[in-house]
C-alpha cells in the first residue's frame, strides 16, 4: 500500500514540502490533506473505473452547483463595488454568465458626486461584531472530579488554540464577508503539514476564513450546513504551488493550466473594476469535496475527495474523516432568508445610495450653473470658442447686435434640497445605525440613561446576528476539542492565562479532554458594551455600596490617573498569583513528594519538642541527695502513637508556601479566594487544597496582628485590656512569641517549573 497524504506530508524529505515551525505551511491557504485509511491505495484507486467515475461525479456536481450561484455572484459583485466606491456601474450582458460590471459613461458637463455611505455602514457594523468575542465555557459531564478536570482542560485547549492560531483575525475576515454578502465561513481542520512550535510535533489545528465565492452546495434552499448532501470548496492555485504541495501525488500526471491566477473564481477585476485583460493561463482549480453518507453510491459512507484539476490527489472513503462527523465549515449569517446563502443588509441600502448620489450630483450641477450661468446671444454676435471662465474677461460682440445676457435660472425646489436629509434618515432606519451608534448625541437627548437605551435599541436590532455568532463559536469550539481528542495522542504544552489572571501552561493530550464536548456560550456575551457606559455603571455600584473595594473600582474604571495607586496593588497581586502558581504546581508527583517531605520534617520536630517538654527529671531528696522517684521519659515514638496528638500537631504544621510579613495581606487574601472560587481549584487534590487553606489562614492571622498593632499604637484599646490581650492571637502554624510560622530548617524547595 502506498503511503497516505497524511504521512507523506509529515515525513517525506525529497518530494514533499518539509513542515516548518517558522512558516505555518502556507498559512494563506486552507488546503486539507486526506487522512490515511487502512488498506487504501490512492494510486491504484485513481486508475480504476470506480476512481474515474468518482472524479467525474465531483466535476459534474461542481459545474452544476457553480451554475446555480451565478445570480448570487452578480449580486455580491455589485455589493463589493459599492463598498469600494465604484457606485456608477451597470452589469454588461446580464444574460451572460460571468458578466462584468462596467462604469456608466457620464456627460462631459457633469461631475458625479459619490458620497460612500456604504463603507461607513460596513465599518460601523463590523466594529459591533468585533468589539467582544463570545465567552466559551466547558460544562463537566458529571460532578465527578475526573469530568471536572476534563472540562477545565477543554477550556484551556480552546483558549490556547484560538489565541495561537489567530481565530480573532480570521473571524474579522469572515465578519467582513458576512456584512458584504450576508455569508461568512470559518474553516476548522487538522493540518498534518504544520509543526506545533511548543512541542515540535507534526500536525496542528488550523482556522481560516473562506469566502462565500469559493463554497458550493447542491441545495440552495437548505439553510443548515450539515444538512447539505455535500460541500465543495474550490480554490485556484498556481501550477508551481500545486507541484510543490502535491509533488508525490502528481508524479507521472500531466497537469495543464486551466485558469489565470489573476482572474480566479473571485475575479480580482471586481475589486477595482479595472479593465485589465486576462493574463495567460498559469493556475489550476483545486476541488475539496466533503460528502455525507447516502449522497452517491460511489461513496456510500461519505468521505473526502481532493482534486487538482481532474487529477485525484487525496481521498478518504470510509466516511467523514473527522470523528465529529460534521463539515469543517461554520457559517455566519446576517439576514437569514431560510436559504443556504443569506442576504446582506446592503440589498436594502444600495438604492438609497444611488438616490443619494443622484441628488448630490444634481445639486452640484445646479450650483455650478448658478456660478457660471449660460449666456443668451444673437447668432453671430460673439465667438463662443473665445469664452472662458476667467474672472474679469472682456467679451466682444458685433456692433449693432444686442449684448449677450445670462439665461435666467430657477433655483432648485425646496423638496430637492431637503431630499438628502430624508435619504439619510431612511438609511439609518434601514441599517439600524442611528446617531447614537456613531458617537453622536441625538438632538434634545441629554440624559445618560436615555442615550444608553437608544444604544441598546440599536444593538437589539442585531439580536439574531449576535445569536448566530455565538452558535458559530460554540460549533468551532466543539470541533476544536474533537480534533484535539482525535489527533493529539502525545501530551503537548498548552499555554493559557490561568483562572487567576497569571500565565500558566499544562501538558495535555487528547485523552485529557474526553467528556468535555459539552460547550456552552454565554448568551449575550458577544454584544459589545460602551466603555463610558461600563464606567458609569461602576461608579453607580460604588456610590450605592454594591462595590466596596476602591482598588477594584479603580481597576474596573481603567482610569489612567489612578495608575500610581494601581502599580502598588498590581505588584501585590502578581506576588499572590505567583504563590497560586507555586501551590497549584504541587499537584504533580514530584510536588506531592516534596509536600510529604515537608510534613514529615515538621511533624518530627514538633514531636521531639513536645517529648522534651513532657519528659520529667527525677525528683531528688535534699537530705540524702538520692532520687525519690524515677524519671518519666516520653519519646517522640510514644507521642506518634496517640492519634489525638498527631491530629493536633498536623493542624499546626506551617504551610509549604509561607506568607511574608511585608505582604499586603488583604489583597493576597482576595486574589487567593478568587482563584479558589474558580473551576481549576476544584480539580486540585485535597492535599493541595489544604495548603491553600493554611496559606490563606496565615495571611488572615498576620492581617489580624497588624490591625491589633495599629489599634494599640493609636490608643484604640483600653490599658486594662492591653495586658490581657497584648499577645498575638494564636492560629494554625503560629507561635505566641512572634506570631510567625515555626519553619524547620531552610525554606522548602519548590517543584520544578514553579
Amino acid at each position: 500500500m502506498s503511503p497516505s497524504p497524511l504521512k507523506r506530508k509529515a515525513s517525506s524529505e525529497t518530494s514533499s514540502p518539509v513542515p516548518s515551525a517558522d512558516a505555518d505551511a502556507n498559512a494563506g491557504t486552507s488546503v486539507v490533506h486526506a487522512p490515511e485509511a487502512e488498506g487504501f491505495d490512492l494510486y491504484s484507486f485513481r486508475e480504476s473505473d470506480e476512481g474515474k467515475k468518482l472524479v467525474s461525479w465531483v466535476l459534474n456536481e461542481f459545474s452544476r452547483s457553480r451554475g446555480q450561484k451565478t445570480r448570487k455572484h452578480r449580486q455580491w459583485y455589485t455589493f463589493m463595488s459599492f463598498h469600494f466606491g465604484h457606485q456608477w456601474i451597470d452589469i454588461m450582458g446580464q444574460a451572460v454568465p460571468g458578466a462584468q460590471l462596467k462604469a456608466k459613461p457620464a456627460p462631459p458637463y457633469m461631475h458625479r458626486r459619490t458620497v460612500n455611505r456604504i463603507r461607513s455602514f460596513v465599518r460601523t457594523e463590523q466594529s459591533k461584531f468585533l468589539s467582544t468575542l463570545p465567552s466559551v465555557t466547558a460544562v463537566p459531564a458529571t460532578s465527578e472530579e475526573e469530568d471536572i478536570r476534563a472540562a477545565y482542560a477543554g477550556e484551556q485547549v480552546i483558549e490556547s488554540y484560538t489565541s495561537k492560531r489567530k481565530l480573532r483575525r480570521e473571524y474579522s475576515k469572515a465578519v467582513w464577508w458576512m456584512i458584504i454578502t450576508g455569508n461568512g465561513f470559518l474553516k476548522t481542520w487538522w493540518d498534518p503539514t504544520v509543526i506545533d512550535k511548543t512541542s515540535g510535533q507534526p500536525g496542528d489545528i488550523m482556522y481560516r476564513s473562506v469566502t462565500p465565492f469559493h463554497i458550493f452546495v447542491p441545495d440552495l434552499r437548505e439553510r443548515e450546513v450539515d444538512d447539505q448532501p455535500y460541500i465543495i470548496q474550490a480554490q485556484v492555485k498556481p501550477m508551481e504551488w500545486c507541484r510543490q504541495q502535491y509533488a508525490e501525488e502528481l508524479k507521472g500526471q500531466e497537469l495543464k493550466p486551466s485558469q489565470s491566477s489573476s482572474n480566479t473564481l473571485l475575479d480580482e477585476a471586481f475589486y477595482t473594476l479595472s479593465n485589465a485583460t486576462k493574463s495567460e493561463l498559469d493556475a489550476v482549480v483545486i476541488l475539496e469535496a466533503w460528502v455525507k453518507p447516502g449522497t452517491t453510491p460511489l461513496l456510500p459512507n461519505g468521505g473526502l475527495v481532493i482534486l487538482v484539476d481532474d487529477v485525484l490527489v487525496g481521498a478518504y472513503m470510509d466516511g467523514m474523516p473527522y470523528k465529529h462527523g460534521e463539515y469543517p465549515y461554520t457559517k455566519i449569517e446576517h439576514l437569514s432568508n431560510d436559504t443556504f446563502f443569506a442576504d446582506s443588509p446592503l440589498a436594502d441600502l444600495i438604492e438609497l445610495q444611488k438616490e443619494f448620489n443622484d441628488v448630490r450630483t444634481q445639486i452640484g450641477v445646479a450650483a455650478k450653473r448658478m456660478g457660471n450661468p449660460q449666456l443668451l446671444a444673437q447668432q453671430g454676435s460673439i465667438v463662443p470658442g473665445r469664452l472662458t471662465n476667467e474672472p474679469g474677461q472682456v467679451i466682444l460682440y458685433r456692433p449693432g447686435t444686442p449684448p449677450p445676457s445670462p439665461i435666467p435660472l430657477q433655483p432648485l425646489p425646496e423638496y430637492v434640497t431637503n431630499q438628502p436629509a430624508q435619504i439619510v434618515q431612511d438609511f439609518e432606519d434601514l441599517s439600524g445605525q442611528h446617531e447614537v451608534s456613531k458617537g453622536s448625541t441625538p438632538t434634545g437627548v441629554t440624559a445618560g440613561t436615555a442615550l444608553a437605551f437608544l444604544k441598546e435599541t440599536d444593538d437589539n436590532y442585531l439580536t439574531a446576528q449576535y445569536q448566530n455568532v455565538e452558535d458559530a463559536f460554540e460549533r468551532i469550539s466543539v470541533q476544536t476539542l474533537s480534533l484535539f481528542q482525535q489527533f493529539v495522542d502525545v501530551p503537548r504544552r498548552i499555554k493559557v492565562v490561568g483562572a487567576d489572571g497569571a500565565f500558566d501552561s499544562a501538558l495535555l493530550a487528547g485523552a485529557d479532554v474526553d467528556g468535555a464536548s459539552d460547550i456552552r456560550v454565554e448568551p449575550g456575551s458577544s454584544i459589545g458594551q460602551s466603555q463610558a457606559a461600563k464606567r458609569a455603571a461602576v461608579m453607580d455600584m460604588f456610590s450605592v455600596g454594591i462595590l466596596q473595594d476602591p482598588n477594584q473600582a479603580l481597576r474596573l474604571l481603567e482610569v489612567g490617573g489612578a495608575q500610581k495607586v494601581l502599580d502598588t496593588v498590581s505588584v501585590a497581586e502578581k506576588k499572590a498569583q505567583r504563590e497560586n502558581t507555586k501551590m497549584k504546581s504541587l499537584k504533580n508527583e514530584e510536588g506531592m513528594a516534596l509536600l510529604q517531605q515537608h510534613t514529615e520534617q515538621n511533624m518530627q520536630q514538633m514531636l521531639t519538642e513536645m517529648s522534651e517538654s513532657l519528659s520529667t527529671e527525677p525528683e531528688i531528696d535534699e537530705a540524702t541527695g538520692q532520687p525519690v522517684a524515677p524519671p518519666v521519659p516520653v519519646s517522640p515514638e510514644m507521642l506518634a502513637q496517640d492519634p489525638e496528638v498527631v491530629a493536633a500537631l498536623q493542624e499546626m504544621i506551617p504551610p509549604f508556601i509561607p506568607a511574608d510579613d511585608f505582604d499586603m495581606h488583604a489583597i493576597h487574601i482576595d486574589v487567593h479566594n478568587r482563584y479558589r472560587m474558580g473551576q481549576e481549584y476544584e480539580t486540585l487534590p485535597d492535599e493541595v487544597k489544604a495548603e491553600f487553606d493554611k496559606h490563606v489562614e496565615m495571611h488572615k492571622s498576620l492581617l489580624q496582628n497588624q490591625m491589633l498593632e495599629q489599634m494599640m499604637m493609636g490608643g484604640g484599646m483600653p490599658p486594662e485590656e492591653e495586658g490581657a490581650g497584648g499577645g498575638a492571637p494564636e492560629g494554625p502554624g503560629l507561635t505566641q512569641e512572634t506570631g510567625g510560622p515555626g519553619i524547620v530548617g531552610p525554606a522548602p524547595a519548590l517543584p520544578p517549573g514553579a
